[in-house]
């Protein structure tokens, strides 16, 4: 027989073999147990069968990365948490034969039986440490039973399955087999749920499709203990909790856990987003057959188990006011290679866009962790663009969320004031009026030999625009003018506001009356508007009427001899 020699690395003890093929492929159905962690960059003690932290800076489910928060009711969902009813006849389980392939299991009510896995609680937690994702559960039972059979189902959904119970189940789901066989090292194994294809050569159970697809063990990218000794469980409800566990008869065990690589394993393909919002933890009834009758289940708790995050971008004015219909696209952010400015040549485009709504809001979901720049590459118009914005998203981030607020500034715009009059002299018609001034916003302009007057530099809004009238003129009043167009008095072709101002010269009347004999005639004089009036004694005397615009007037004069 070839020898065998072993190795001791971080833990782990690992056999080496040259030529005993058999042998090596036995050992690579097994995960490593270790009191350490998954290598490439874990940092969670998920191999030890244990609950505590044994290397000062790691972590364990008693000091987890991710907050544990288990509800005070039991059975209930809590963060990273679920719990159920143990040796309770209120306590429900999958029956009527159901297997791992049943989209819609049945759920019945009853006490689970003493030799099956009465369930307690799971826990999960997440961790993306370097180029790698790793996913950590843990399982908790009221039976001291030795062998353990578990299933942690982690769906993209967090809809219910028809049963109102267990999770709706869409292609790409996750499943991980967790088989104890009462001694030696758990071995994990994952399937997918897969909705499509030949189900003789793709499904691990089942002949027809939808069915989970054939096992694939999980090997050295995954690690998994149980307890062999009593451990405690601070987490509350209850804590501190002691599970039991002891050697007398095989590894009998309430307490597992395990840690996977997701990256390195596969389920997380480097470059492609994935996400999981749900997770369960099932028992099979016996042994470490796929279809084992499945028995009792803790219902679905909400999770956020992804390798992707969110950016939530909120656009606003210089005011705060909300603006709509800006896209804004993400760019990959690389260290620059060709002095470019951000997103240049090296930052390739992502087709991760959106535009935002009335309320200044967008979102984009799915993306994956990495660093990036948020560009405004479509902006509103009269506005500014907003500095581009770079930022890390990773799984450290708070929700794998990030909110971004953008300003642009509005840009400012302009009143031109057109100044005309009417004047005989030049001829019929309006003509330029230089001379008159005008005050928009404090500052005032009088009016060129064109008749123009121009304000700009002016923010969007509404404003008075005032004439101060020349004398001998009438004129109209002050005006409103909304200003919302880009503009600059000197742009060669103007597009911004215009306001028309005309003034009409005025002209006074008198109408005299003279007596050629003194008080030879009384004469009453009526020009209208109030002008009237009669001649004195002598018979002699004016009426006037004065600031006449253009236009017919009558004078009626009654003479009486």
């Amino acid at each position: 027989m070839p020898a065998l020699t072993s190795r001791h690395r971080r833990g782990r003890w690992w056999m080496i073999g040259t030529t005993l093929a058999a042998a090596a492929a036995f050992m690579a159905l097994f995960v490593a147990a270790s009191s350490g962690t998954l290598s490439g960059g874990s940092t969670f003690e998920s191999g030890d069968g244990n609950l505590v932290v044994n290397t000062a800076g790691l972590h364990d489910w008693n000091a987890p990365l991710d907050t544990i928060a288990c509800p005070s009711t039991i059975p209930g969902a809590g963060t990273n948490c679920g719990l159920d009813l143990v040796k309770n006849g209120a306590d429900n389980s999958l029956g009527q034969g159901s297997k791992e392939d049943n989209p819609n299991p049945t759920v019945v009510d009853g006490s689970i039986p003493p030799s099956k896995d009465d369930l307690s609680r799971f826990y999960v937690n997440q961790e993306k440490a370097g180029a790698n994702d790793y996913l950590y559960m843990a399982w908790e039972r009221s039976n001291l039973l030795g062998s353990a059979h578990m299933d942690f189902e982690f769906n993209q959904s967090s809809a219910l399955a028809a049963n109102g119970v267990t999770s709706q189940r869409t292609a790409g789901d996750l499943l991980i087999d967790y088989d104890f066989g009462g001694s030696g090292v758990p071995v994990l194994a994952k399937h997918t749920w897969i909705t499509s294809g030949n189900p003789a050569a793709l499904c691990e159970a089942s002949n027809t499709v939808p069915c989970w697809d054939k096992a694939v063990i999980l090997g050295a990218f995954a690690e998994a203990a149980v307890n062999n000794a009593p451990v405690v469980d601070t987490q509350p409800p209850g804590a501190p909790r002691t599970l039991d566990g002891n050697t007398k008869n095989g590894i009998n065990s309430t307490f597992g856990e395990a840690g996977i690589n997701l990256t390195g394993s596969g389920i997380f393909p480097p470059g492609v987003c994935e996400h999981f919002g749900a997770a369960s933890l099932k028992s099979r009834s016996s042994g470490n057959s796929f279809t084992s009758e499945l028995k009792d289940f803790i219902a679905p708790v909400p999770v956020n188990i992804s390798n992707c995050g969110t950016v939530n971008i909120h656009k606003q004015d210089d005011l705060g006011a909300p603006l709509a219909g800006a896209v804004f696209t993400l760019f990959t952010d690389n260290a620059p290679v060709d002095g470019a400015p951000p997103h240049g040549a090296e930052d390739t485009a992502t087709t991760l866009t959106c535009t935002t709504l009335a309320s200044g809001d967008c979102q984009i979901t799915n993306v994956p962790f990495g660093n990036y720049w948020a560009v405004e590459t479509t902006g509103v118009p009269n506005h500014d663009l907003a500095a581009d914005q770079s930022f890390s998203l990773t799984a450290a981030t708070p929700e794998t969320t990030i909110s971004l607020t953008f300003v642009d500034p509005r840009q400012p715009g302009a009143i031109k004031v057109i100044k005309t009059r009417k004047h005989a002299a030049d001829g019929s018609g309006n003509h330029p009026f230089p001379g008159v001034s005008f005050t928009v916003n404090g500052v005032t302009k009088q009016t060129d030999a064109n008749g123009v007057a121009c304000f700009d530099g002016l923010q969007f809004a509404d404003y008075t625009v005032h004439e101060t009238l020349p004398a001998g003129y009438h004129g109209e009043g002050d005006k409103t003018v909304t200003v919302n167009n880009t503009a600059s008095c000197s742009d060669a072709t103007y597009v911004g506001e215009t306001v028309n101002f005309s003034n009409t010269p005025l002209t006074n009347i008198t109408l005299s009356v003279d007596s050629q004999v003194d008080g030879g005639t009384s004469s009453t004089m009526d020009c209208g508007g109030g002008a009237t009036g009669s001649t004195g004694a002598n018979g002699d005397g004016s009426v006037s009427r004065n600031d006449l615009e253009p236009g017919t007037y009558t004078c009626t004069v009654v003479i009486d001899p």
